[in-house]
């Protein structure tokens, strides 16, 4: 009885430990990151503040109706500048520009937002590739490792015979253990890449994941690309640039402000993204003296803030280079990258085949053909990864394909804010 007790205990651990796992594949990233990213879902709430704080505005210009201050008006017209702000905000000028640009600090809220989700997606699918290539390097170099043993094994016997050069199966087991060293670091490497790919989809730490494989690219058939069919669509289509394009209008609106604040100042609060423009001096009224320092303040704010627009289309450009170079030279290279391989594994079998007919063999030659043929084989997996990686990340650029969508507001994410 006790032992049946133990056993059911150790099936219902080993239960609870397997269904931790969960399977996920590539094609599930997007949805993850979108519903569990903490900084999409910070950012997401940031665009709802936002977003409500256009509807506080709003309500902001709704007059406050105070008889007593009206009546005063009546009596002292002259006094109508300095409680116009307190009896019917709608009047103030300056609030209806504090209005726009509300409106427009919100959009521009909502493109930052979509900017830091697409960023999100590109680092959780990029993780996703690398577990997948560093788990099967990893499958790569442990057979390397029972493959160098099996041969090992073969020069030491030699060796104990006379047949091959003393220190031979010295020099092998030095190229084994440093395989081993590798092999543990790569396993490090997968649990802290295993850690941050979790992290990114809005997992518990400690998750279990499966990951389902990925197509590999028909490298051969694909053609070299040319970054000037691109550019224009990464310009026009990113969400960074568009961000600044509003926060331009926000200080054409703020100099609007600037040039009426004689019949007021709004008391509006710029939003969730005005912080950035909450340090512009703004005359409190008076005209004059006080207005054309404030105006020149602004002018050379949208004057950092057009070099800052200049310097994120340069970053583009480049990035879009970057990408191109990358692609092009690995698609220009398979082929060479495919023979480099092929080439490896015959010399190895040839020097294998000879080592086996009780050849007399150089060690060092047997551990070099060892090294270019595991090389070569990671160099050509890699490759193919590489080109997942550069065509994801010109689909980040142009916002196509996963990127083409919108990002989930918080109010589909929330459900009961509206």
């Amino acid at each position: 009885m006790r032992n049946s007790v133990i056993a059911l205990g150790i099936l219902l651990l080993s239960s609870s430990v397997f269904a931790q796992e969960k399977t996920i594949k590539l094609e599930d990233v997007v949805t993850k990151v979108s519903n569990g990213n903490y900084k999409v879902y910070e950012n997401s709430l940031k665009v709802y503040q936002s977003k409500e704080n256009i509807q506080k505005a709003r309500a902001d210009l709704l007059p406050k109706l105070n008889v007593w201050k009206i009546a005063g008006i009546l009596l002292d017209p002259f006094s109508i500048f300095s409680d116009l702000s307190d009896v019917a905000p709608f009047l103030v000028p300056g609030n209806w520009f504090r209005m726009e640009e509300v409106k427009l600090l919100y959009l521009a809220e909502k493109e930052g937002y979509r900017a830091l989700w697409a960023n999100q997606i590109n680092i959780a699918k990029t993780l996703y590739k690398d577990i997948l290539l560093d788990r099967r390097l990893l499958t790569h170099i442990t057979d390397s490792i029972v493959e160098l043993q099996r041969i090992h094994k073969i020069v030491k016997t030699r060796e104990l015979f006379g047949g091959a050069s003393p220190g031979a199966a010295r020099d092998i087991e030095i190229r084994i253990l440093g395989l081993q060293e590798d092999q543990v670091n790569l396993k490090n490497l997968i649990a802290q890449e295993v850690d941050d790919f979790t992290y990114i989809l809005g997992m518990p730490a400690g998750d279990k994941i499966k990951l389902l494989p990925v197509d590999m690219p028909d490298v051969p058939s694909m053609k070299p690309m040319v970054t000037s069919d691109y550019e224009f669509r990464v310009l026009a289509t990113s969400p960074e640039r568009r961000q600044y394009e509003h926060f331009l209008s926000v200080l054409s609106q703020v100099k609007n402000e600037v040039a009426y604040s004689v019949f007021g100042v709004s008391q509006i609060s710029r939003g969730v993204a005005g912080g950035i423009f909450d340090n512009l001096p703004m005359p409190s009224g008076g005209g004059g003296l006080g207005q054309l320092p404030a105006m020149n303040i602004v002018e050379a704010q949208k004057e950092i803030m057009r070099t800052q627009k200049l310097g994120i289309e340069e970053t583009l450009k480049r990035q879009l280079r970057a990408v191109v170079l990358q692609f092009n030279s690995d698609v220009s290279n398979y082929d060479n990258y495919v023979r480099r391989m092929t080439l490896a594994n015959e010399s190895k079998e040839a020097i294998i085949r000879r080592l086996q007919l009780g050849e007399n063999i150089n060690v060092l030659e047997l551990s070099e053909s060892t090294k270019l043929k595991i090389q070569s084989e990671a160099a050509l997996l890699t490759v193919q990864y590489r080109v997942l990686n550069s065509k994801d990340r010109l689909h980040r650029l142009l916002f196509i394909n996963d990127y083409s969508m919108n990002p989930p507001l918080i109010d589909s994410l929330k459900g009961k804010l509206k």
